[in-house]
């Protein structure tokens, strides 16, 4: 397995073979880069409007831009996820650009590596072209917002999956993707387990928690969940990579994130907000904004769910798929039974987990679709399904189409 191959197909028949044509490893390396061309095209294409103008006037774009100019100016560094800001003020001093221009550039690309993480592991198991094409799709991805004729909500009450509104979440995608596929590959091919991995690992968590800390938050107890479910949980308990490269790093840079956030209360002293802890109230940040939260629950998840109930059997022996599922599991404990008390409650801070969570079920059910199309579509019965499957991924597609136009046009009015 390479890094960008989640895990094996069902079945393997020596005859079958995955692709259509050959290719020699220069073919392969120039396919690759026109791929990466024309998704760097899309997404300045398509994003840079969007980023631009949130850059300018939505306010967290504006309050984590203050946030970096008080950074710049010496103040003191009171954010526990300062990548961003960081970025930020690099590309405005190397570029002599503007704020929102800096942070145009730091999103945008942000947006472009995600795409490119997408395309490799999706182009293992199809072609270039299906590969650019539905690594685009899962960049506006949405919820099927059926509600919104009801409540003129598109985002409170749904697990959203492709939000514009925060930096650092945009940020924390590509990065929280790059730590999974490490993470998953440590104990699918632990024969890969040298030192040059385990330093990819442990800096890809560090860089996923100093963007925002809500992946580092899921990741560690589902990789636990995970191993226990795939009966692999004593074999990595007895291997000391696994300790230094994934548990040390999170446990380490989580205690120092709640430490500076919660016990020492930097952030909210900071900005003049009342004092802030963890509680449990369940229901509570997603109830305030939105009612009918079970099935906008469903229609959040509608694709994975409906790809599970038609093959429950081959989806759950995809690894990949588990440790997404068990990554979306631990973001809907936060997302729906956690929140900060004080001036922080109903900031739903706890559920950016579930959508990073969310994501990475999402990408990996394609995945898994794609890897194992040949075995799903035998019959015509199974045909059909596969449709459908592919259908309701489309119909997501669409409402994260209509979801962009509305952030484009009327930010946050539709919220």
């Amino acid at each position: 397995m390479t890094l960008f191959k989640p895990a094996k197909p069902i079945k393997k028949n020596s005859r079958e073979r995955t692709g259509t044509t050959v290719d020699t490893p220069h073919s392969k390396r120039i396919t690759h880069l026109v791929a990466y061309a024309i998704l760097l095209g899309i997404c300045v294409i398509l994003f840079e409007p969007l980023i631009s103008t949130l850059s300018t006037n939505a306010f967290d774009y504006v309050t984590h831009l203050k946030w970096a100019s008080d950074m710049e100016n010496g103040q003191k560094l009171i954010l526990p996820h300062p990548l961003y800001h960081l970025l930020t003020i690099l590309s405005k001093k190397a570029l002599a650009i503007s704020y929102p221009q800096a942070s145009t550039l730091v999103i945008v690309l942000s947006i472009f590596f995600l795409a490119v993480l997408n395309y490799n592991i999706l182009k293992a198991h199809t072609s270039a072209l299906i590969a650019i094409f539905f690594s685009v799709c899962l960049l506006i991805i949405t919820p099927l917002q059926l509600f919104f004729a009801v409540d003129q909500h598109l985002y409170f009450g749904y697990i959203g999956i492709s939000i514009y509104h925060s930096p650092t979440m945009l940020l924390l995608k590509p990065l929280s993707l790059l730590a999974f596929c490490y993470a998953l590959k440590s104990v699918d091919s632990p024969q890969h387990n040298n030192l040059s991995n385990g330093l990819a690992l442990a800096f890809a968590l560090f860089l996923s928690g100093i963007s925002k800390p809500n992946f580092l938050m899921i990741v560690l107890p589902a990789f636990v969940l995970f191993l226990l479910v795939t009966q692999q949980l004593k074999s990595a308990l007895t291997n000391k990579y696994i300790y230094l490269a994934f548990f040390l790093p999170i446990i380490t840079l989580l205690g120092l994130q709640f430490f500076q956030t919660f016990f020492f209360q930097d952030l909210s002293q900071a900005t003049g907000g009342t004092e802030s802890h963890i509680v449990v109230l369940p229901f509570e940040t997603m109830a305030h904004y939105s009612d009918f939260l079970f099935p906008k629950l469903i229609l959040s998840i509608a694709f994975p769910l409906l790809t599970f109930l038609f093959y429950p059997r081959a989806f759950i022996q995809d690894k990949a798929v588990v440790f997404s599922c068990c990554c979306l599991l631990m973001g809907l404990v936060l997302t729906y039974f956690f929140a900060e008390s004080g001036s922080r409650m109903y900031d739903g801070n706890f559920w950016w987990s579930g959508q990073m969570g969310l994501y990475l079920v999402f990408l990996f059910s394609v995945a898994f679709l794609f890897k194992n199309r040949q075995h799903l579509t035998i019959r015509d019965v199974d045909k059909v399904k596969y449709s459908l499957c592919l259908a309701l991924f489309f119909l997501h597609a669409l409402f994260g189409i209509f979801f962009y136009k509305q952030e484009l046009f009327f930010n946050a009015k539709f919220w």
